[in-house]
């Protein structure tokens, strides 16, 4: 029997991986735990294919990217890393059956690469990590669009209808950092809801509720100034009336952005109550 077994967020600071940070990254040794915690788990699921949503992939306004070219490889060169290529073998009848279930709810969907694919950092830095747990599995990759929020979380949906449907083993990364405006020296500046924002989506994430993520406003997300909320949206709706154990496994921001890790074990497979 197949579908969804596993999902996490995690988040993509490049100086997250030693090689880039150079010592800073002893800052954020929270997050570097949960994300071995998470390769550890990640592994004990065994998928065979692993479905990763960045903000930074090649993306369209109007409908969510999915690679429809038979592979895809990355490394972390223009961060100044030295080290070997990764190359990962694309899911296509997953990506087949996305598409059918996303076609049938009425959410478009465009392809971001059909004869390649350069993996980005959103993809790369958590591979960094989970690489080890899934060598030799399907990796498919994914982006979120600017359509309205609810049709991310249908999108999700329909992502849990096709991997049922597939009938395999299959695991979501959600990839995202929270606000980027948390402190005075922030990337993107300080503003105080930033702190709001995160407070609210970590609250909303432990409890799996996706209604308060979705009512989140525009001038919220505009102020807060984040980059992963659709990222999780779309694994809420992949996880929307499956038994599932939550846990935040750590927060921090030290360099004024937020870093959220999260595992969500699926405890079961049969539908409960789809929203």
């Amino acid at each position: 029997m197949g579908g969804i077994v596993f999902g996490c967020i995690v988040p993509h600071p490049p100086l997250l991986v030693p090689d880039v940070g150079r010592g800073q990254e002893a800052a954020i040794s929270a997050t570097t735990r949960s994300m071995e915690i998470l390769r550890d788990r990640l592994a004990q699921q065994r998928p065979e294919t692993v479905l990763v949503i960045s903000p930074h992939g090649q993306s369209h306004s109007a409908a969510m990217g999915i690679l429809t070219a038979s592979s895809s490889s990355g490394d972390m060169s223009q961060w100044g890393v030295k080290g070997p290529r990764h190359n990962f073998d694309n899911d296509l009848k997953m990506v087949a059956l996305i598409k059918e279930a996303a076609e049938k709810a009425g959410i478009p969907v465009s392809p971001i690469g059909e004869r390649g694919y350069d993996l980005d950092h959103g993809v790369m830095v958590p591979l960094h990590f989970l690489t080890p747990a899934i060598k030799g599995v399907l990796l498919l990759p994914l982006t979120f669009s600017w359509l309205p929020l609810e049709d991310h979380f249908t999108f999700g949906k329909a992502i849990r209808q096709a991997a049922e449907r597939r009938g395999k083993q299959v695991a979501i990364v959600a990839s995202g950092d929270l606000s980027h405006r948390l402190i005075p020296s922030a990337p993107a500046g300080y503003d105080p809801i930033g702190k709001v924002f995160d407070e609210k989506l970590v609250k909303a994430a432990s409890k799996l509720d996706s209604n308060g993520l979705l009512a989140m406003d525009d001038e919220l997300l505009e102020r807060a100034g984040q980059c992963g909320l659709r990222s999780i949206i779309i694994l809420m709706g992949a996880l929307d009336g499956l038994k599932v154990k939550s846990e935040i496994l750590s927060y921090e921001g030290p360099f004024g952005v937020g870093y959220l890790t999260a595992s969500f074990e699926v405890l079961s497979r049969e539908i409960e109550n789809v929203r």
